[in-house]
């Protein structure tokens, strides 16, 4: 038997309290000579034999409900060996180490993390292995690139220095995959003994129920799998947990702002404290709104830049217990204005005739940050499709399924979309190609056109609407919106999360003036009424200025799908297949060694340049050369996965849960000195409720001897 906490086994002296006292109480009686005890004297000595007994027995009780609260406190552990003897099998085996190096192993106390008590008990492990076995060694964040692979272990010193040269990842932990690559490692092994060693915090994060068939099937296969806990349980910790742009596009010299999302984790509130943002590595300070502890709080940030293209933006707060989730990047484009694509699906001769005329003037007039190009519909359809900011489909009689594609996947993106109705529009075509049963670009699916009695338009009370400020206005001005002829629309009773009416025309039937659809990262807004006058004599009113533009800078966006990233995910860019480069150069800030990115020529979505997984946060810059364009260059940000740190951790009593059948032998290392503690049954409720048990029958038994007799 061992202790996990022996320093604590001093405190058996206590166990002698009861000894003592019951001593000190025996000096307490003064001898005094009355006539009649001599015949009291007579009864005692018959009973004295049963009464010492029962002193005795009563002493021993109390004496052992003291020893058993010490040993509890101290937790024993059963069946222990020394770690050469646990680790010893019957014939050669196979061995593969799995070191985690997720986040969460940032977490540090006294001092020492998570992740330096994982390297020294990983080191022990190695240098009791047996020299003949074969082993391979690898991280969870690279699981799949062991940095050793089937080796004889006859000097364990190369080894042990390569696995105290590791340093850990910004990359969330995922057990599944990574015991996948495991198992992949022993079926390429040579030796039938096989075996998994695990050296992990066991932070919850990344343990799940998908593990349990292959945990199964290594309990039949006889596969050996040992945890080494080398974790803590989570103290005060604050993490970012997301870092956004709000503002779907930001313009030069214009306030853009940003949302971070912090979480307080701790027991005590944060009372404003201050973060760091560093814009291009200026630093300024923002103060940061209280966050009651167990709360998740928004907080807004406005910034504004004076040069357009990539800024590279980085929120810190200030450093706690786990200081891998303490900050974020974020990359910036910013543009000198917005551009906006006006497809026309019903062209004129005279100013003002066409279907795009009165929303080119809307979006354009009095503000030159906004780019608006006219195309008819004919034309747009027949030439490659770009990816402007936003794009206007305006009574575009139908789209070919191929550029109904083009345009999900560019939504997807971000790109947003604005569609209005129109006499062009053929209803049938655009359900099969944009509506899709829900599936694609459109919010509803298009019933018939008929004429209208509305009076006025009444916009949705919700905050986050395109149209919010539309409620500010006078009403008035919303009553004289009174279309004559709507698009009517059929919607499912229960609307997905995805879709929302934002506005009505006040009819009998409340008939949804307009729609939203989130899809991915991009918004799709359906008005039911023409662009032009043909429906309405809504675009010679103000309010119609204001409502396309509030509309168009809702849904404006860059398309954005590569530049920030989460820790462990792909970076990859698109490349022109007329002129690849030989080579992609990708530099991580503070990092002494650029990467090497592949250039894959058969990516589904043309030519890229990728680097498959990101291990590290922080802010990237790819660089190459395009034969005859010259140097190019983008930048990337990549973030920590605050994921990992969920300040909860497995118990043993849960593995079950996640392992099944598959019964995992336990070590626990503490960092308190370089030996782990050997495998065993730790017996401290044992104990506890042996306690309890014996304080219970020491009231009996005092009680029962303490009558009257």
């Amino acid at each position: 038997m061992s202790f996990l906490a022996p320093w604590l086994l001093y405190a058996t002296v206590l166990a002698s309290a009861p000894i003592i006292i019951h001593l000190l109480n025996r000096r307490r009686f003064l001898r005094v000579d009355w006539a009649p005890m001599k015949y009291l004297k007579l009864t005692l000595k018959a009973n004295r034999r049963r009464l010492r007994i029962e002193q005795w027995i009563l002493l021993a009780v109390r004496t052992l409900a003291v020893a058993a609260l010490i040993f509890a406190v101290a937790r024993p552990v059963s069946s222990t060996t020394d770690l050469a003897g646990f680790l010893r099998l019957q014939g050669r085996a196979s061995r593969v180490i799995v070191i985690d190096d997720s986040l969460s192993m940032t977490h540090s106390s006294g001092g020492v993390s998570a992740f330096g008590r994982a390297l020294q008990a990983a080191e022990q492990v190695l240098r009791a292995l047996g020299p003949q076995d074969s082993l391979t060694v690898c991280t969870t964040s690279r699981p799949r690139s062991p940095f050793v692979r089937h080796a004889q272990l006859d000097s364990p010193d190369q080894v042990v220095a390569q696995v105290l040269a590791l340093t850990p990842s910004d990359v969330a932990s995922h057990w599944a995959s990574t015991f996948a690559a495991a198992d992949e490692h022993l079926q390429s092994s040579v030796f039938p003994i096989r075996e998994v060693i695990v050296v992990t915090d066991l932070w919850s994060s990344g343990w799940g129920p998908d593990m349990v068939d292959l945990a199964d099937r290594w309990a039949t296969d006889g596969v050996t799998l040992r945890i080494v806990d080398v974790g803590l349980d989570p103290s005060e910790n604050r993490r970012i947990l997301s870092f956004a742009q709000a503002d779907p596009v930001a313009l030069v010299d214009t306030e853009v702002r940003f949302l971070a999302e912090i979480r307080n984790d701790g027991r005590e509130a944060m009372l404003s404290e201050q973060a760091l943002v560093s814009v291009n590595d200026v630093v300024q300070s923002v103060t940061l709104p209280d966050i009651p502890p167990g709360e998740t709080v928004e907080a807004p940030l406005t910034l504004t830049f004076d040069e357009p293209g990539q800024h590279q933006l980085r929120l810190q707060l200030p450093q706690d217990s786990v200081p891998g989730d303490n900050e974020r990047f974020l990359t910036v484009d910013v543009r000198r204005q917005v551009e906006v694509t006006l497809v026309d699906g019903d062209p004129g001769v005279k100013p003002f005739d066409s279907e795009t005329d009165f929303l080119a003037l809307a979006l354009t007039a009095g503000n030159s940050q906004w780019k608006a190009q006219q195309v008819i519909s004919s034309d747009w359809i027949g030439q490659p499709l770009e990816a402007p900011d936003v794009l206007v489909l305006a009574n575009v009689d139908q789209i070919p399924p191929e550029r109904a594609a083009e345009l999900e996947a560019l939504v997807q993106a971000g790109m947003g979309v604005l569609i209005f109705a129109g006499d062009e529009v053929d209803s049938q075509a655009w359900n099969e190609a944009l509506h899709r049963d829900g599936r694609g670009l459109l919010p509803a699916r298009i019933e018939q056109v008929r004429e209208a009695e509305s009076t006025g338009l009444i916009v949705e009370p919700l905050a986050d609407s395109p149209l919010a400020a539309l409620q500010r206005i006078a009403p008035e001005a919303l009553a004289r919106i009174r279309p004559r002829r709507v698009l009517e629309v059929a919607l499912p009773a229960d609307l997905p999360e995805h879709v929302r009416v934002l506005a009505r025309w006040n009819d009998s039937k409340q008939t949804p003036a307009l729609l939203e659809k989130r899809l991915g990262l991009g918004r799709v807004l359906f008005w039911t009424v023409t662009a032009d006058r043909a429906w309405s004599d809504w675009p010679i009113e103000p309010s119609f200025v204001l409502s396309t533009r509030l509309a168009a800078q809702a849904v404006a966006a860059r398309v954005s799908r590569w530049e920030n990233l989460i820790c462990g995910q792909p970076l990859r860019f698109p490349l022109d297949a007329q002129t690849l480069p030989q080579s992609v150069s990708i530099d991580r800030a503070g990092s002494p060694e650029p990467l090497e990115a592949v250039i894959d020529r058969a990516a589904a979505e043309g030519p890229e340049f990728l680097l498959p997984s990101t291990r590290l946060a922080g802010a990237y810059e790819a660089t190459w050369d395009e034969p005859g364009l010259g140097a190019r260059s983008r930048q990337f940000a990549v973030s920590p996965d605050a994921r990992d740190s969920e300040p909860e951790r497995v118990r043993e009593s849960d593995l079950p849960r996640y392992l099944g059948q598959l019964i995992p032998k336990m070590l626990r290392f503490t960092g308190e000195s370089l030996s782990l503690a050997s495998e065993g049954t730790e017996l401290w409720r044992s104990l506890a409720f042996a306690m309890i048990g014996l304080l219970l029958f020491e009231s009996l038994f005092a009680t029962w001897i303490g009558r009257v007799r």
